[in-house]
Formats: structure tokens, C-alpha cells, sequence
């Protein structure tokens, strides 16, 4: 705003020294020596004007030297936001996964500890990641807090550099005189009441010049009337300006800010700092216990082993002794079993009824040995067994001979309706006996 006055104050005295030239050129009795005067007035006060605008412009440059401390602010900010996001986040996983694998290595559970040992080992990695991030970094720091002034002048000039060391060893003091040498505020000050003054004295001077009614020196208070205002706005400016840089504005604020970066930012990056190591190592040491228990839930071997004969549940002597009616009725294998109970003396488990009546051991003279098989083809006669009773006289061969059981009862009456004689009658009940 100051940088703006001066360049239209600079106009406007320019326009106002063309002016006086043009009304003396028109005026006939002119004091020329006072004009004279005047004209050098306007021309010195343009150049206490160009002055006031060079240092502007250096205190511009001086404070734009905080424009490095704000950038610094924002990213600061930035970090610390990423770094509670990232880091707690990411602790807070760590410190479940880890009591998720101390509760599921207790309860031993198999599934628990195969998953604790993927995710424990995975963020195990990370960890370290981190902490090989972290630990550079936290040494940066510290050795930043200790000297950082060298790393700080490559980027803020010695004046900005001056301008910090007085904020932060100046006495906040409620006054206006309190202010840093750097800027040379004093002097701008100066310039503008000198300028000031000046202003001041141009409408008596033109009322001294020219004829006061006259329109043209209307003219010419109206433009020194829009430099004096401009004047009392660039007052009120320094004003302002003076009260911004003053040391109890920014005394604080330098202490906190060099504080809360060095002091507890050191105390933030060391408590992270150890918080990650004791981390690792206790998730070091709870990988190996549960590494080391992963053989309890590891599949045994089960090598096939021979029983030998000194085997108690089953002696090897067992395997021929084995029961002669072994197979139920329910097995339909009547005819092995009808004739190796006859033929042998073990008792029977009572589960056959295809003995028609007859004890066991005994048979009737009209029956050949039981001992003989049901389908026997002999080579006395090509003809079935159960044929040969139908064709000829029944014998003993024949008639204790019997057919399969294979039909029913209603294909036996249609199949030896011609044949009625006893013994046909007696092999029809013994068929029936095994009927299914």
C-alpha cells in the first residue's frame, strides 16, 4: 500500500508542477523568484518521495523473508498431520496384530498362530521400514535444533536472519519505539513527515503566487488537497506497520515456534523413535516363541507297521480260524452253507432254515450225501440234476439232488405240475425253503 502512494504521489506532484508552470505562463506580474521556489519545492519533495519508495522497497524485501517460515509452517503442519495419520495408524495395527497373536499363541490355536505368523512377520517388515526412515530423520533434527543457522541462511537472507534474532532476544515492551534496526523504520517514519511538512505548505505558497479566485488556482488546491490525503492514508499505513513489527507482536510467537519445533518435536521424534524399537524387538521376540511352537500343530508321520505274531488283539494264528457259517442267511449263500455245516461237527449259529426239519449231521435215505454240490455235472449223465427226476424214475442220486433257488413258488407249480409223486413234493418244500 505505501509502494502504491509513492508511485501516485509521484504523479500527482509531477501533475501539479506542470500545473503552476501553466497558470505562471498566463499570469503577467509573476514573482519569479517565488516561483521559483516553489517549482524547487515540488521537485525536492518528488525526490524524498522516490527515496521513501526505495526503502519500501527494501522492508518488502526484508519481510518477504518470512515467506521461508510460512512455507516451512505449512509443511510442518502438513508432516505432522501424515506422520499421526501414518504412524499412530499404523501402531495402533501393530499393537492389535501383536495381542491378537499373544491371545491366539495361548488359547494354542493352530489358525491364529499361522495368521499371527504372516501378519506378525509382514508388519514386522514395515516396521523396520519405518524405522529405518524415522531414525535419519530424528538425527537431521536433532542436529538441525543444535546449529540450523547455516542451513537457514541458504534460504533467508542476512537481513530476514537479523530480523528473527530480534524477535527472539528483544524485550516485549508495550511501545512503539521497540522496533528492528533492519527494517529502518525510523527512517521511513522521518521521510514521511518530512514530506508531510512539505505538503503543507503548497496552498500558501499558491495563494502567495496567483490570484486566489481564479479558476486555474482552484485547480491547483483541489490536486494539492488529493496529495495531503494521500499523505494522511501513508501516516496511517507506517502506523500500522509499526504497531505488525514492533518486538511484543512476534517476541512470543518466535519462542513458541522455536519451542514447539526443536524442543518438542525432538521429544515427539524420540518417543516415536523408541516406541518403534521397543515394537520391533517385542515383535521379534513373540515371532520366535510363536515360530518355535508351530511344531505342535505340525501332521505327525504315520509309517505303515506290520503286526507280528506277538500282536494281543489278533494272533496270527487267527487268520485260519475262521467260523464255518461266517456268512448269515442274509448274505444269500445257502448252499456252502448248508453243506459245510452238514459235513462238519461245529455247532451252528442257528441262522439256517434250509435243513427241512432234519437234524444236523442226518439225512434221509431218499438224499445224497449233503457234502455233494446242488449244480454237480457228473459224467454219468448230461442231463441236470434237477432234470433227471422228471425223465425217469427218481433215484437216490437224483432225487437228493435240488435246483438253484432261482424261481418262486408260482413257477415250480407251472414248471412240475406232471411230476407229483412224493419226493418231487419234498424238493418243492426244500426249494421254497430258500425262496427270496
Amino acid at each position: 500500500m505505501l509502494n502504491d502512494y509513492c508511485l501516485k504521489t509521484i504523479k500527482q506532484i509531477d501533475t501539479l508542477s506542470a500545473a503552476v508552470e501553466s497558470v505562471a505562463e498566463k499570469t503577467t506580474d509573476l514573482n519569479k523568484t517565488a516561483l521559483h521556489e516553489f517549482v524547487t519545492i515540488l521537485d525536492s519533495m518528488s525526490q524524498k518521495v522516490d527515496l521513501l519508495g526505495i526503502d519500501l522497497t527494501f522492508l518488502r524485501k526484508v519481510l518477504s523473508g518470512n515467506v521461508f517460515f510460512e512455507r516451512s509452517s505449512l509443511y510442518t503442519q502438513r508432516i505432522e498431520l501424515e506422520r499421526w495419520v501414518l504412524c499412530a495408524t499404523l501402531l495402533s495395527i501393530m499393537l492389535i496384530v501383536l495381542f491378537a497373536g499373544v491371545i491366539a499363541f495361548c488359547r494354542q490355536s493352530r489358525k491364529g498362530a499361522v495368521v499371527f505368523s504372516g501378519l506378525g512377520f509382514a508388519i514386522f517388515i514395515v516396521g523396520w521400514l519405518l524405522l529405518a526412515a524415522i531414525f535419519p530423520a530424528s538425527m537431521a533434527f536433532v542436529d538441525f535444533c543444535a546449529d540450523g543457522t547455516q542451513f537457514i541462511r541458504e534460504y533467508m537472507s542476512n537481513e530476514a536472519m537479523a530480523l528473527f534474532e530480534f524477535y527472539r532476544e528483544c524485550n516485549p515492551t508495550m511501545s512503539h519505539d521497540n522496533l528492528p534496526s533492519v527494517i529502518h523504520m525510523d527512517k521511513i517514519s522521518a521521510q514521511l513527515s518530512d514530506i508531510q511538512e512539505i505538503s503543507q505548505k503548497f496552498d500558501t505558497r499558491i495563494e502567495a503566487l496567483f490570484n486566489a479566485s481564479s479558476r486555474e488556482t482552484v485547480e491547483l488546491f483541489e490536486q494539492v488537497k488529493i496529495i495531503n490525503d494521500g499523505m494522511t492514508v501513508a501516516l496511517k499505513s507506517i502506523g500500522a506497520l509499526e504497531t505488525t513489527v514492533s518486538c511484543y507482536t512476534y517476541h512470543n510467537d518466535i519462542l513458541i515456534m522455536e519451542r514447539s519445533f526443536c524442543t518438542d518435536g525432538i521429544i515427539g521424534s524420540s518417543i516415536m523413535l523408541y516406541c518403534l524399537i521397543l515394537l520391533e524387538a517385542f515383535l521379534f521376540t513373540l515371532l520366535l516363541i510363536v515360530s518355535r511352537s508351530w511344531h505342535l500343530f505340525a501332521r505327525l508321520p504315520s509309517d505303515y507297521v506290520e503286526v507280528d505274531e506277538e500282536d494281543p488283539f489278533f494272533p496270527r494264528g487267527n487268520d485260519s480260524a475262521i467260523p464255518v457259517d461266517i456268512y448269515g442267511s442274509h448274505v444269500l449263500n445257502p448252499r456252502t452253507r448248508f453243506a459245510n455245516s452238514l459235513d462238519r461237527t461245529e455247532q451252528s449259529t442257528g441262522t439256517t432254515s434250509a435243513t427241512c426239519g432234519l437234524t444236523n449231521g442226518s439225512i434221509i435215505n431218499n438224499h445224497t450225501s449233503a457234502s455233494t454240490a446242488l449244480l454237480n455235472s457228473n459224467a454219468e449223465s448230461s442231463t441236470p440234476p434237477w432234470h433227471r427226476g422228471l425223465t425217469s424214475q427218481a433215484t437216490a442220486s437224483s432225487t437228493a439232488n435240488a435246483p438253484p433257488a432261482v424261481g418262486t413258488s408260482s413257477m415250480m407249480h407251472t414248471a412240475y405240475q406232471a411230476n407229483t409223486d412224493e419226493a418231487t413234493y419234498q424238493r418243492r418244500n426244500y426249494h421254497e425253503q430258500f425262496d427270496v
